[in-house]
């Protein structure tokens, strides 16, 4: 990789984890969960989801609290070790073994969508479409671009434990590897979500993200992050990248300046 190009996507991925900061303030000042639950069904369906997330975590604690002894404090120190361990496995093993955090976002495309939109429209000062059938139709692209992202992370991982099954000496570099593909893959099912209101087709908002791969990156290891939290998580992640990687964009891209945007004039007050 050229060595400027590797500077470039480190600056971006430095940016967009700086920025998310700053998009909690952006959240808390523009109150961008509102008019979330008039999608209905999905809103409610995501919610037992988070709900099943917070009992799936709840149940791990539980039953650490049962076998710990925290009457003597070594013993207790290796407890709470064992905790964050069972933690960490479960978490896995449900989140993302098998797919399920790609399943995961497709569920939660509803908070991605209106956050995303709802982000660019306070930005630009222009209305977005909202709609159910706006809505309906980036539905069926996250499931698009989430199989298609997951199939990637499947193919890359083969390429890698193949290339280092070769190597030989640098077998130890696999799991980071892996983990540094799953990030980006999972980051671009939400950087899509930003170019897709541009009509942008899946293959170019590809192209477009290998142009931000710092970007993906951070987007992507921070849903992975925020995803470990309890019930809330589920909630919390989504609204927050999303904000994140429409505030990042706006400000390093011109796409919001293209005559594709789909969005129309703020109508003037009568």
């Amino acid at each position: 990789m050229d060595k400027n190009k590797l500077l470039l996507y480190l600056t971006q991925f430095r940016d967009t984890m700086m920025t998310h900061s700053e998009s909690v303030i952006f959240i808390r000042k523009n109150r961008l969960w509102e008019g979330f639950w008039k999608y209905g069904w999905v809103a409610k369906a995501l919610v037992v989801l988070a709900v099943l997330l917070g009992a799936k975590m709840l149940v791990t604690v539980y039953d650490w609290w049962k076998s710990s002894h925290l009457d003597d404090p070594v013993e207790a120190v290796a407890s709470v070790g064992h905790l964050f361990q069972n933690v960490a496995f479960e978490g896995y093993d449900f989140l993302f073994v098998g797919g399920m955090k790609y399943v995961m976002l497709m569920l939660l495309e509803v908070i991605i969508f209106h956050v995303v939109r709802g982000t660019m429209e306070i930005l630009t000062g222009k209305t977005s479409d909202l709609s159910f059938n706006s809505f309906f139709k980036a539905q069926i692209r996250m499931i698009k671009v989430g199989i298609q992202s997951y199939v990637m992370e499947v193919i890359f991982g083969i390429v890698i434990a193949i290339v280092l099954g070769i190597v030989g000496d640098f077998g130890f570099l696999k799991p980071a590897l892996e983990f540094t593909v799953h990030c980006y893959f999972i980051g671009f099912i939400i950087f899509d979500n930003y170019s897709e209101q541009f009509n942008l087709s899946i293959k170019e908002s590809s192209k477009l993200a290998r142009e931000y791969i710092g970007v993906c990156l951070a987007l992507g290891l921070t849903t992975n992050i925020l995803l470990f939290i309890p019930a809330i998580g589920a909630i919390v992640a989504p609204v927050i990248v999303a904000v994140t990687v429409t505030l990042v964009m706006y400000h390093s891209s011109d796409l919001h300046l293209s005559p594709q945007q789909e969005v129309e004039p703020v109508a003037s007050p009568s």
